[in-house]
């Protein structure tokens, strides 16, 4: 299988070469990456790494660093700029907002959400969702954050005492819940199983994407379908499709019958919220989304939200139980801000300072999406360099992160530098994006981030030594041991 996906690798890359030519752009490079090859570029460097992308990752930012922040290399003759410096990684963000044609293996499911899109479809559908976003619509949700967290705390409860053991799972789960019943709206589905199949469908969605996405010959159609895995494809989106158009005509039919003009609030569990899909199917009245786009727009919400927002508290409580005095300042915080038997409230969330500060800190050490790729469409001036129209570009916000305009020891987990420092509103931190394209759903992350922790650190003292922890990158980082914790209930 390996060598049949080397010799794929191979044809690809002169097939691309035939296609393209040689590049004779007389625009100046930037140092290359070592080891380039007639033909292929630097295309055998990622067989070399195919089953440790991250490893792959590390090798190109340590090698980027040593280079003054900026380096390249060819993948066949397609000309890639790797960006470590903060400064020009900014720059890169903001002038290239045409997104990798990597990304377009997402389109048959998220089709011009705002993932995928670019152009005139993203800058309409973003400019149309910015106000769905906004503070006072994610307070609305409050609710839900609380009802959920609290549910999350029940589900832990039997590892109390019982030693080392992977939460990973818990996150995950109680994201995609919180993500899958905040947009759709529990109440307006008759199926009471209707969260746990649509979750199952897009795990095993997100799976098939990102296999297909590592394994890069899979992105040859032909290969593809050869493995059955586009027929499983088709089958999952059919049925992600199928159920988000379920609710989707639902809630039209509701709306028509004026059933929720008179009560547009659903309770579940006791919480009370407005869905997105309310939020979105407002946009639907005077023809401006079809349901169609908010289909896409509300599967774009889900894939993008819950493996982050998961995958960040993981880390967050795995940091925090290596850190027993962060842990506990943190805890101090919470329980004269919130009080240690009461849900977090809106007046709550802005006195959370240090939690914030905790958070940024997780963010900055374990970004879940630590490189991003655009498309660059026309010549592109960094600080020593010009980046060349029809090339590409690699943001490593893992590793600008560790940039000494950080302040200093960047490797070591400490939130007081974003107490002390000037690093609130660093436009540099890419750990939601970078510039224009930065991630719509940031300040929704982190109000439900804050009040997850909360409920759990009120709870739960946590225990962890994270200090041999391995990481897998597929689009986006995750752990894969040495994170696991051990949780005592607090008096």
């Amino acid at each position: 299988m390996l060598s049949l996906a080397f010799l794929v690798c191979v044809l690809c890359s002169v097939l691309v070469w035939i296609k393209y030519g040689r590049d004779k752009s007389n625009i100046p490079l930037p140092p290359g990456f070592p080891g380039k090859l007639p033909f292929v570029g630097h295309a055998y460097t990622l067989f070399k790494y195919l089953t440790d992308l991250h490893e792959l990752m590390k090798f190109a930012a340590e090698d980027c660093a040593k280079k003054g922040g900026v380096t390249h290399f060819y993948f066949g003759s397609e000309l890639y700029y790797v960006i470590l410096d903060p400064q020009d990684a900014l720059t890169a963000a903001n002038a290239c907002l045409t997104k990798h044609y990597a990304y377009e293996l997402g389109k048959d499911w998220m089709g011009d959400g705002l993932i995928i899109s670019s152009g005139e479809i993203w800058k309409r559908h973003r400019k149309l969702l910015n106000p769905a976003f906004t503070l006072p619509v994610i307070y609305g949700f409050l609710d839900v954050f609380n009802s959920q967290s609290k549910k999350l705390v029940r589900s832990m409860e039997p590892h109390v005492g019982k030693g080392l053991f992977d939460h990973f799972p818990y996150m995950k789960h109680n994201a995609l819940e919180t993500l899958c019943v905040g947009t759709f709206g529990i109440n307006a589905i008759d199926d009471k199983e209707f969260t746990e199949k649509y979750m199952e469908s897009v795990n095993e969605m997100i799976n098939i994407g990102i296999n297909r996405a590592v394994k890069f010959w899979l992105q040859n159609d032909f290969l593809y379908r050869l493995t059955g895995l586009k027929k499983k494809e088709e089958e999952v989106i059919k049925s992600l499709h199928a159920m988000a158009n379920t609710v989707l005509q639902k809630k039209k039919a509701a709306i028509k019958n004026e059933a929720l003009n008179n009560n547009s609030e659903y309770e579940t569990t006791g919480t009370k919220y407005r869905a997105f899909l309310d939020l979105l199917l407002e946009l639907s009245k005077n023809g401006v989304m079809t349901d169609s786009e908010i289909r896409e727009e509300l599967d774009t919400i889900i894939a993008a939200g819950y493996e982050t927002t998961s995958n960040q508290l993981t880390f967050a409580l795995g940091l925090l139980g290596a850190h027993p005095e962060v842990q506990e300042k943190l805890y101090k915080e919470l329980v004269e801000v919130v009080g240690s038997d009461k849900d977090v409230e809106k007046d709550d969330v802005n006195k959370l300072v240090y939690t914030n500060a905790v958070l940024m800190e997780c963010l900055r050490l374990f970004p879940s999406v630590p490189l991003i790729l655009r498309y660059v469409d026309k010549d592109v001036r960094l600080k020593n360099y010009v980046m060349r129209a029809g090339s590409n570009c690699v943001i490593f916000p893992l590793a600008s992160h560790h940039d000494q305009s950080w302040g200093a020891h960047t490797d070591q987990f400490r939130p007081e530098r974003w107490l002390d420092g000037d690093f609130r509103n660093n436009k540099e931190f890419a750990a939601f994006g970078l510039g224009k394209r930065a991630c719509i759903g940031r300040t929704y992350a982190m109000v439900s981030m804050k009040v997850t922790l909360a409920h759990l650190l009120l709870r739960y003292r946590v225990k962890a030594d994270i200090s041999k922890i391995k990481l897998k990158y597929e689009f986006i980082m995750r752990p894969v041991s040495g994170h696991e914790i051990s949780i005592e209930r607090r008096t």
